[in-house]
């Protein structure tokens, strides 16, 4: 009986500590939910240049990604000091995957920057399995034209 309460327990304290509770306790989760989305889309922006065979474009999602990087750093910089570690290493992952697409990008090679384009978006993925499943965006999460700006949290 003992072992069961016990088992109890530490499925209760993982819940509690888990991504979930981290959404109660961010102090920006509007922003950092944008902030996912913004990523997810350019990424997806990576694939769409893939797409249209302009594949001399990868580099320029690149630097925007770069820039929503920084953007994410931003948001989370009053966080737990260990959620922001989490972030910045997972941060750093997607912008070497980004970097390493962008650098196969003068292959011309469809196949290769598909792979690349699907590591990157595991490492999306990773970044995005940080925070609780109503904050992450859709795989193919695209924001409507213009709609960047309009729902920006200010």
């Amino acid at each position: 009986m003992k072992k069961y309460l016990f088992a109890l327990l530490a499925v209760v304290g993982l819940v509690l500590t888990g991504p979930h509770a981290q959404a109660q306790e961010l102090k920006n989760p509007e922003k950092i939910a944008y902030v996912l989305k913004l990523i997810t889309h350019i990424s997806n922006d990576h694939l769409r240049q893939v797409d249209r065979k302009t594949y001399d474009r990868i580099a320029h999602e690149g630097e925007e990604l770069h820039e929503a990087a920084a953007a994410f750093e931003k948001e989370v910089a009053g966080e737990d000091a260990g959620l922001k570690t989490k972030v910045s290493v997972a941060l750093k992952d997607v912008l070497a995957a980004s970097d390493a697409m962008a650098a196969k990008s003068s292959t011309n090679d469809e196949a290769v920057l598909r792979a690349a384009h699907g590591e990157l978006a595991k490492k999306i993925a990773t970044l995005d399995a940080l925070f609780p499943a109503a904050m992450r965006p859709e795989a193919g999460f695209m924001f409507k034209p213009g709609e960047r700006a309009k729902v920006a949290p200010k």
